[in-house]
């Protein structure tokens, strides 16, 4: 397994341990991860990715894209269906997260058309 892959699944677990301890801060998670170490580790994490990329731009692809922010709005549902309140003041009924969850609709659209503009490209150029 590629040493990258390993990193954002590192990122990737360690960014849920953050949302689950803002949203559960009682918990014993809580207790032996607080949100500073979390954050720190998730730097730590980041600055290695980006230091082992060695000035190469790898652009996140449009599946994992739509896969991340489906990730992040699912997390955050379902975290406060669970019963968590969040520190930072996530909330279902903020109009925030109805603006954020309009503002990456929209997005998601975007990539989609995006998309599907690059296929009907592909499909027209002759080889």
């Amino acid at each position: 397994m590629k040493l990258s892959s390993i990193l954002n699944f590192c990122i990737l677990v360690f960014f849920t341990l953050l949302f689950v301890n803002d949203f559960f801060p009682a918990t014993t998670l809580a207790e032996v991860l607080s949100k500073k170490v979390i954050l720190v580790i998730l730097i730590v994490l980041v600055i290695i990715q980006i230091s082992t990329a060695k000035g190469t731009y790898k652009r996140l692809s449009k599946k994992a894209y739509v896969g991340v922010t489906l990730y992040t709005v699912g997390l955050w549902i379902i975290l406060s269906l669970l019963g968590g309140k969040s520190q930072f003041g996530l909330s279902l009924n903020s109009p925030i997260f109805y603006i954020i969850v309009l503002l990456l609709a929209f997005d998601l659209l975007r990539v989609y058309r995006q998309s599907k503009n690059e296929e009907t490209e592909k499909k027209a150029k002759p080889q």
